[in-house]
């Protein structure tokens, strides 16, 4: 029995993940959300809030960095065993 998702008023995308938080999120994803609502300046860079996708995919670049390994290897490297499973 397929399950009938919420869609959201900004994509016009179901919404599967989130959808107990639907209304919460103004009717939308929570990326969407954020976006719309939440996110100073520009969509493609990393805003303040720590929930920020973008912020968070800065700080991990950072730390993997710290750690010595290189970010865009790992990327790669995960590109590579999801397309060979």
């Amino acid at each position: 029995m397929a399950t009938d998702f919420p869609v959201c008023v900004r994509c016009n995308l179901p919404v599967e993940k989130n959808s107990d938080s639907y209304e919460v999120f103004e009717r939308m994803h929570w990326l969407c959300f954020h976006l719309e609502f939440e996110h100073q300046g520009d969509p493609d860079r990393p805003c303040a809030d720590p929930a920020c996708p973008w912020w968070r995919i800065e700080v991990l670049h950072r730390k993997l960095a710290e750690l010595g390994v290189d970010p865009d290897t790992a990327i790669k490297e995960a590109i590579n065993e999801r397309w060979h499973l």
